[in-house]
């Protein structure tokens, strides 16, 4: 580590750069599909289809899961972990808005 003005500084590798890299590369693109899956849930309850728009919104937990257990493993974690029930988050919310909670 190195000390700059009392604050240590880590020092990363390319290769630890490169896996944070990658890391937000997987958030970004299974970021997009969450949103619009979203938008899609909310023009299906309008629609009056509320068991497509929860099939739906167990595609974004699926998606959400999937990417959280990918990015561990880019991390050289093992896949399996509680933070994985992260990965639901954005499916709850978007339940609670799309759903009326």
């Amino acid at each position: 580590m190195a000390h700059t003005g009392g604050v240590a500084i880590r020092e990363l590798s390319i290769e630890q750069v490169q896996r944070w890299v990658v890391t937000f590369l997987i958030l970004a693109v299974a970021s997009f599909p969450l949103g619009a899956l979203t938008a899609v849930s909310h023009a299906i309850v309008a629609d009056g289809r509320r068991a497509d728009a929860i099939l739906l919104l167990g595609v974004m937990v699926a998606l959400g899961v999937l990417a959280l257990g990918v990015i561990r493993m880019v991390h050289r974690r093992p896949p399996l972990s509680p933070w994985l029930l992260c990965g639901a988050v954005p499916a709850i919310v978007a339940a609670v808005v799309v759903l009326g909670g």
